[in-house]
Protein backbone atom coordinates (compact mmCIF):
# COMPACT_ATOMS: atom_id res chain seq x y z
CA UNK A 1 0.00 0.00 0.00
CA UNK A 2 1.08 3.58 -0.54
CA UNK A 3 2.23 5.45 2.56
CA UNK A 4 -0.69 7.86 2.23
CA UNK A 5 -3.15 4.95 2.16
CA UNK A 6 -1.66 3.46 5.32
CA UNK A 7 -1.83 6.81 7.09
CA UNK A 8 -5.48 7.23 6.09
CA UNK A 9 -6.45 3.79 7.39
CA UNK A 10 -4.61 4.35 10.68
CA UNK A 11 -6.32 7.70 11.12
CA UNK A 12 -9.71 6.05 10.53
CA UNK A 13 -8.90 3.39 13.16
CA UNK A 14 -7.81 6.01 15.67
CA UNK A 15 -11.02 7.98 15.07
CA UNK A 16 -13.14 4.82 15.39
CA UNK A 17 -11.55 3.69 18.69
CA UNK A 18 -11.06 7.20 20.05
CA UNK A 19 -7.43 6.55 20.99
CA UNK A 20 -3.98 7.13 19.52
CA UNK A 21 -2.49 3.96 18.06
CA UNK A 22 0.84 5.35 16.90
CA UNK A 23 3.41 7.69 18.38
CA UNK A 24 4.94 9.67 15.54
CA UNK A 25 8.41 11.10 15.98
CA UNK A 26 10.71 12.99 13.65
CA UNK A 27 12.46 9.81 12.54
CA UNK A 28 10.35 6.93 13.79
CA UNK A 29 6.82 5.67 14.33
CA UNK A 30 5.95 3.19 17.09
CA UNK A 31 2.86 1.72 18.69
CA UNK A 32 1.33 3.32 21.76
CA UNK A 33 0.59 1.02 24.75
CA UNK A 34 -3.04 0.62 23.64
CA UNK A 35 -1.79 0.10 20.09
CA UNK A 36 0.38 -2.80 21.29
CA UNK A 37 -2.60 -4.38 23.07
CA UNK A 38 -4.76 -4.13 19.97
CA UNK A 39 -1.91 -5.47 17.83
CA UNK A 40 -1.62 -8.56 20.06
CA UNK A 41 -5.36 -9.16 19.88
CA UNK A 42 -5.45 -8.65 16.10
CA UNK A 43 -2.67 -11.22 15.64
CA UNK A 44 -4.73 -13.68 17.70
CA UNK A 45 -7.81 -13.02 15.54
CA UNK A 46 -5.78 -13.56 12.36
CA UNK A 47 -4.53 -16.83 13.81
CA UNK A 48 -8.16 -17.87 14.38
CA UNK A 49 -8.85 -17.18 10.69
CA UNK A 50 -5.90 -19.41 9.77
CA UNK A 51 -7.47 -22.14 11.92
CA UNK A 52 -10.63 -21.98 9.80
CA UNK A 53 -8.55 -22.52 6.68
CA UNK A 54 -6.76 -25.44 8.33
CA UNK A 55 -10.05 -27.06 9.33
CA UNK A 56 -11.36 -26.91 5.77
CA UNK A 57 -8.13 -28.30 4.32
CA UNK A 58 -7.71 -31.12 6.83
CA UNK A 59 -11.24 -32.38 6.29
CA UNK A 60 -9.97 -33.69 2.95
CA UNK A 61 -6.35 -34.67 3.67
CA UNK A 62 -6.49 -36.04 7.24
CA UNK A 63 -3.81 -35.64 9.94
CA UNK A 64 -0.81 -34.07 8.23
CA UNK A 65 1.11 -30.83 8.08
CA UNK A 66 3.26 -28.95 10.57
CA UNK A 67 2.59 -28.29 14.27
CA UNK A 68 4.81 -25.68 15.92
CA UNK A 69 5.23 -25.91 19.68
CA UNK A 70 6.88 -23.48 22.10
CA UNK A 71 8.41 -24.41 25.46
CA UNK A 72 11.26 -23.51 27.75
CA UNK A 73 14.52 -24.99 26.40
CA UNK A 74 14.86 -27.75 29.00
CA UNK A 75 11.21 -28.82 29.07
CA UNK A 76 11.15 -28.48 25.30
CA UNK A 77 14.03 -30.93 25.16
CA UNK A 78 12.03 -33.43 27.22
CA UNK A 79 9.01 -33.02 24.94
CA UNK A 80 11.06 -33.28 21.75
CA UNK A 81 12.90 -36.44 22.81
CA UNK A 82 10.10 -38.24 24.63
CA UNK A 83 6.80 -37.04 23.18
CA UNK A 84 7.65 -36.29 19.55
CA UNK A 85 8.64 -39.90 18.68
CA UNK A 86 5.34 -41.15 20.11
CA UNK A 87 3.36 -38.62 18.06
CA UNK A 88 5.28 -39.51 14.91
CA UNK A 89 4.55 -43.19 15.49
CA UNK A 90 0.83 -42.39 15.64
CA UNK A 91 0.82 -39.84 12.81
CA UNK A 92 3.77 -40.31 10.46
CA UNK A 93 2.60 -37.52 8.13
CA UNK A 94 2.92 -34.88 10.85
CA UNK A 95 5.90 -32.52 10.98
CA UNK A 96 6.81 -31.23 14.46
CA UNK A 97 8.76 -28.04 15.20
CA UNK A 98 9.98 -27.02 18.67
CA UNK A 99 10.62 -23.36 19.50
CA UNK A 100 12.67 -23.21 22.73
CA UNK A 101 12.47 -19.92 24.62
CA UNK A 102 12.13 -18.74 28.23
CA UNK A 103 9.85 -15.85 27.17
CA UNK A 104 6.09 -16.39 27.34
CA UNK A 105 5.16 -14.31 24.30
CA UNK A 106 5.10 -17.31 21.96
CA UNK A 107 1.32 -17.61 21.55
CA UNK A 108 1.14 -14.04 20.25
CA UNK A 109 2.85 -15.41 17.13
CA UNK A 110 0.23 -16.86 14.74
CA UNK A 111 2.85 -19.38 13.63
CA UNK A 112 2.87 -21.05 17.07
CA UNK A 113 0.14 -23.68 17.50
CA UNK A 114 0.75 -24.87 21.08
CA UNK A 115 2.87 -23.88 24.05
CA UNK A 116 3.97 -25.66 27.22
CA UNK A 117 4.01 -23.21 30.10
CA UNK A 118 5.76 -23.85 33.41
CA UNK A 119 4.60 -22.12 36.60
CA UNK A 120 1.57 -19.95 37.33
CA UNK A 121 -0.49 -19.34 34.22
CA UNK A 122 -3.31 -16.95 33.50
CA UNK A 123 -4.35 -15.73 30.05
CA UNK A 124 -8.05 -15.40 29.24
CA UNK A 125 -7.27 -15.54 25.53
CA UNK A 126 -6.00 -19.13 25.73
CA UNK A 127 -7.18 -22.57 26.81
CA UNK A 128 -4.88 -24.09 29.45
CA UNK A 129 -4.75 -27.76 30.49
CA UNK A 130 -2.69 -28.69 33.54
CA UNK A 131 -0.74 -31.86 32.75
CA UNK A 132 1.12 -32.34 36.03
CA UNK A 133 4.27 -30.85 37.44
CA UNK A 134 7.86 -31.36 38.46
CA UNK A 135 10.11 -30.36 41.34
CA UNK A 136 13.67 -29.18 41.52
CA UNK A 137 16.34 -31.30 43.18
CA UNK A 138 19.43 -29.95 44.87
CA UNK A 139 22.41 -31.72 43.29
CA UNK A 140 26.18 -31.47 43.11
CA UNK A 141 29.20 -33.54 42.10
CA UNK A 142 30.13 -36.38 44.50
CA UNK A 143 33.53 -34.80 45.23
CA UNK A 144 31.98 -31.48 46.29
CA UNK A 145 29.41 -33.17 48.50
CA UNK A 146 32.24 -35.09 50.20
CA UNK A 147 33.77 -31.72 51.11
CA UNK A 148 30.58 -29.82 51.94
CA UNK A 149 27.48 -31.85 52.79
CA UNK A 150 24.58 -29.53 53.76
CA UNK A 151 22.30 -30.95 56.44
CA UNK A 152 19.72 -28.11 56.39
CA UNK A 153 18.77 -25.54 53.74
CA UNK A 154 20.38 -22.75 55.80
CA UNK A 155 23.78 -24.41 55.27
CA UNK A 156 23.56 -23.42 51.59
CA UNK A 157 24.00 -19.73 52.45
CA UNK A 158 27.74 -20.31 52.90
CA UNK A 159 28.25 -22.77 50.04
CA UNK A 160 28.96 -22.12 46.32
CA UNK A 161 25.57 -22.24 44.58
CA UNK A 162 24.90 -22.07 40.85
CA UNK A 163 21.92 -19.82 40.20
CA UNK A 164 19.54 -19.24 37.29
CA UNK A 165 20.07 -15.54 36.70
CA UNK A 166 21.05 -13.32 33.78
CA UNK A 167 22.08 -10.24 35.73
CA UNK A 168 23.94 -11.23 38.91
CA UNK A 169 24.61 -14.29 41.09
CA UNK A 170 22.09 -15.03 43.79
CA UNK A 171 18.63 -16.48 44.31
CA UNK A 172 16.14 -17.50 46.99
CA UNK A 173 15.55 -21.25 47.16
CA UNK A 174 12.54 -22.68 48.98
CA UNK A 175 12.29 -26.05 50.72
CA UNK A 176 9.77 -27.80 52.96
CA UNK A 177 9.87 -30.69 55.38
CA UNK A 178 6.47 -31.78 56.60
CA UNK A 179 4.61 -28.61 57.53
CA UNK A 180 7.79 -26.58 57.98
CA UNK A 181 8.80 -24.31 55.09
CA UNK A 182 12.21 -22.72 54.82
CA UNK A 183 13.67 -20.17 52.40
CA UNK A 184 17.37 -19.50 52.02
CA UNK A 185 19.23 -16.79 50.10
CA UNK A 186 22.06 -18.36 48.14
CA UNK A 187 24.88 -17.04 46.00
CA UNK A 188 27.98 -18.31 44.32
CA UNK A 189 30.66 -17.76 41.73
CA UNK A 190 28.53 -18.42 38.63
CA UNK A 191 25.04 -17.42 37.45
CA UNK A 192 23.66 -18.48 34.06
CA UNK A 193 20.19 -18.08 32.59
CA UNK A 194 20.20 -21.65 31.31
CA UNK A 195 19.39 -24.78 33.30
CA UNK A 196 21.28 -26.82 30.70
CA UNK A 197 24.51 -24.92 31.33
CA UNK A 198 23.94 -25.06 35.10
CA UNK A 199 23.70 -28.84 34.79
CA UNK A 200 27.06 -28.97 33.01
CA UNK A 201 28.61 -26.75 35.67
CA UNK A 202 27.26 -29.00 38.43
CA UNK A 203 28.72 -32.06 36.67
CA UNK A 204 32.06 -30.23 36.54
CA UNK A 205 32.00 -29.75 40.32
CA UNK A 206 31.54 -25.97 40.22
CA UNK A 207 28.82 -25.79 42.87
CA UNK A 208 25.38 -26.82 44.11
CA UNK A 209 22.50 -26.49 41.62
CA UNK A 210 18.73 -26.59 42.09
CA UNK A 211 17.57 -28.23 38.85
CA UNK A 212 14.37 -29.78 37.44
CA UNK A 213 14.15 -33.44 38.45
CA UNK A 214 13.73 -34.72 34.88
CA UNK A 215 17.07 -33.14 33.95
CA UNK A 216 19.15 -34.79 36.67
CA UNK A 217 17.57 -38.22 37.17
CA UNK A 218 19.95 -39.98 34.74
CA UNK A 219 23.01 -38.30 36.23
CA UNK A 220 21.92 -39.44 39.69
CA UNK A 221 21.41 -43.01 38.44
CA UNK A 222 24.93 -43.04 36.98
CA UNK A 223 26.27 -41.34 40.14
CA UNK A 224 27.87 -38.46 38.23
CA UNK A 225 25.69 -36.25 40.43
CA UNK A 226 24.39 -36.82 43.94
CA UNK A 227 21.24 -35.41 45.47
CA UNK A 228 21.49 -33.28 48.60
CA UNK A 229 18.85 -32.48 51.22
CA UNK A 230 16.67 -35.25 49.79
CA UNK A 231 14.62 -35.27 53.00
CA UNK A 232 13.32 -31.83 51.96
CA UNK A 233 10.81 -31.09 49.22
CA UNK A 234 10.86 -28.20 46.77
CA UNK A 235 7.69 -26.50 45.46
CA UNK A 236 6.02 -28.23 42.54
CA UNK A 237 6.17 -26.37 39.23
CA UNK A 238 2.88 -27.01 37.37
CA UNK A 239 3.02 -27.64 33.62
CA UNK A 240 0.25 -26.39 31.31
CA UNK A 241 -0.48 -27.07 27.68
CA UNK A 242 -1.93 -23.89 26.17
CA UNK A 243 -3.59 -23.18 22.83
CA UNK A 244 -6.12 -20.87 21.22
CA UNK A 245 -9.85 -21.58 21.43
CA UNK A 246 -10.89 -23.64 18.44
CA UNK A 247 -7.49 -25.29 18.00
CA UNK A 248 -8.96 -28.73 18.74
CA UNK A 249 -10.99 -28.42 15.55
CA UNK A 250 -7.79 -28.60 13.51
CA UNK A 251 -6.87 -32.26 13.05
CA UNK A 252 -3.09 -31.83 13.17
CA UNK A 253 -3.22 -29.73 16.37
CA UNK A 254 -5.85 -31.96 17.98
CA UNK A 255 -3.62 -35.00 17.38
CA UNK A 256 -0.76 -33.40 19.32
CA UNK A 257 -3.06 -32.20 22.12
CA UNK A 258 -4.51 -35.71 22.48
CA UNK A 259 -1.04 -37.27 22.65
CA UNK A 260 0.18 -34.69 25.17
CA UNK A 261 -2.85 -35.22 27.43
CA UNK A 262 -2.30 -38.98 27.34
CA UNK A 263 1.48 -39.16 27.68
CA UNK A 264 2.94 -36.08 29.37
CA UNK A 265 1.37 -36.73 32.83
CA UNK A 266 3.04 -40.15 33.01
CA UNK A 267 6.32 -38.65 31.77
CA UNK A 268 6.25 -36.14 34.61
CA UNK A 269 5.36 -38.77 37.22
CA UNK A 270 8.22 -40.97 36.01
Amino acid sequence: MAKSGVSRHVAQLEEHFGVRLLERGARSVRLTPVGRKLDDRIRSILAEIDLLQDIAREESVGVSGQVTIAATPEFGGLIATRLFPEIRARHPDLTLVMRPDYAFEDMQDPGTDLAFRVGTFKDDRLVAIELGGFSRWLVTAPELRAQHAPSTPSDLSTLPCLTFRGDRPGATWRFSKGEIEESVDVSGPIAVRSFGILLQLALAGQGFANLPDFMVINAIKTKTLVRCLDAYQAPVNPVYLTFRPGARNVARIAAVIEAAEALVPSMLRA
